[in-house]
């Protein structure tokens, strides 16, 4: 049990039409912290995803941890591997979401999280957790458990940094590990202990979509089926703070200058604020302070040092 008293507000989790409105659904978001949107993708759409990122799917090697798993794969740079994943996180539908659910706490958004995530049989249930906890974490040595560093988790408290996007790429059972989730957690201190009966499997069909904010407690089931569950994970930020994926590494300038605006937005090449994320380009002397768009419109320049080590000019 919890620490202190803890009582279900909402036994299951609320299955939604795809056409229900933006405000509707962020109403439900803010109370329960989950829900399902049925059919968001028809079964070629899907289709069309899975050809994109089958060949990055199977050679992805399983992760080694407690948290992670030893039977779970995760597939990420997304945006750089597959158009037809471009084109979903860019859906008008989920960006109105994301500004209705987030737009109290910026008024900018990126692609915090793009992965696909393989759930193999056998797999144990994942430990439930917070994915807020991305920015209250200690950076600790490898052989330490993370810890929550107070201060910081405290002001987490005090906003909602993202929302999830679990896309179902394989039908969603409780057998094949659906994801648990415990609906109207949100607001629960850190530390909560919550029982078992307080983690419903988000069971879902093909194409349907988990969505769920970063405060809500959840973690992936246990697969005891013979078969892969595998999800599409694409999480949404607010625009001032750290990416868990680092999408100027996954999509460099090179590759996301093809890209459309908005998404070029969405992967951080924007100004998250009035002062955050201007860059000034090495070279030529005498260049002053650009925004990040800059980046994608200007030719590759090579870079070469001197003997001192200080970048010079090619030309």
């Amino acid at each position: 049990m919890a620490r202190g008293r803890y009582r279900l507000r909402q036994p299951h989790i609320r299955i939604c039409a795809p056409e229900t409105s933006s405000e509707d659904l962020a109403a439900i978001l803010e109370q329960d912290g989950c829900l399902v949107l049925n059919n968001f993708l028809s079964s070629d759409q899907v289709d069309a995803i899975d050809d994109d990122l089958k060949p990055f799917v199977e050679a992805t090697m399983r992760s080694n941890s407690e948290f992670g798993g030893f039977k779970t794969t995760r597939t990420g740079a997304l945006m750089a591997r597959s158009p037809n994943c471009r084109d979903l996180a860019v859906d008008a539908r989920l960006l109105s979401l994301v500004k209705a659910f987030l737009g109290a706490y910026a008024n900018t958004f990126q692609l915090h999280v793009t992965q696909v995530i393989r759930v193999l049989p056998g797999e144990k249930a994942q430990l439930p957790h917070r994915d807020r906890w991305a920015w209250s974490q200690l950076q600790l040595p490898p052989e330490e458990e993370p810890r929550v560093n107070p201060v910081i988790a405290k002001l987490m408290t005090e906003i909602e940094p993202q929302l999830n996007v679990m896309l179902a790429l394989t039908d969603f059972e409780e057998e094949n590990g659906a994801t648990l989730i415990a609906p109207g957690s949100s607001e629960l201190p850190d530390d909560v202990e919550l029982p078992r009966e307080a983690f419903v499997p988000a069971e879902m069909t093909r194409g349907s979509m988990l969505i769920f904010s970063g405060s809500v407690f959840h973690g992936a089931g246990a697969n005891d089926s013979n078969t892969d569950r595998v999800g599409l994970n694409i999480d949404y930020s607010l625009g001032w703070l750290r990416q868990e994926d680092n999408q100027y590494l996954s999509c460099p300038p090179e590759i996301a200058k093809e890209f459309d605006p908005e998404l070029q937005s969405l992967l951080g090449y924007q100004v998250g604020g009035p002062s955050l994320g201007y860059f000034t380009p090495p070279l030529p002397a005498g260049e002053d302070l650009s925004r990040p768009q800059r980046a994608l419109q200007a030719p590759a320049r090579p870079l070469r040092l001197d003997s001192n080590g200080f970048l010079k000019s090619t030309e």
